[in-house]
């Protein structure tokens, strides 16, 4: 999976958690600064991001991706790891 459909998975993911319009989006959009969402929708959104990708997004981690960019950061980097490590 390359980034630009990791960042189409994590709008959609907003699209569905937070009623955001995923036009609205960039990679530098924050998720409270910008979008006002409450840590009940980015619990939700974390849990169901972890459920798509197939990655796990421990709960110290998911406190610091305060954008999109960096979830995406966070969701490509655990997937070439595990490439790399020889994983599918």
């Amino acid at each position: 999976m390359n980034r630009s459909e990791i960042l189409a998975e994590v709008k959609a993911l907003l699209a569905e958690c937070g009623d955001v319009d995923p036009e609205q989006v960039d990679e530098q959009t924050a998720f409270i600064a910008d979008l006002a969402l409450d840590s009940l929708v980015l619990v939700r959104m974390t849990v169901l991001a972890e459920e798509r990708f197939g990655v796990r997004i421990p709960d110290e981690a998911a406190w610091e991706l305060h954008t999109v960019g960096a979830v995406v950061n966070h969701v490509e980097e655990t997937l070439a790891a595990r490439i790399g490590a020889g994983g599918e």
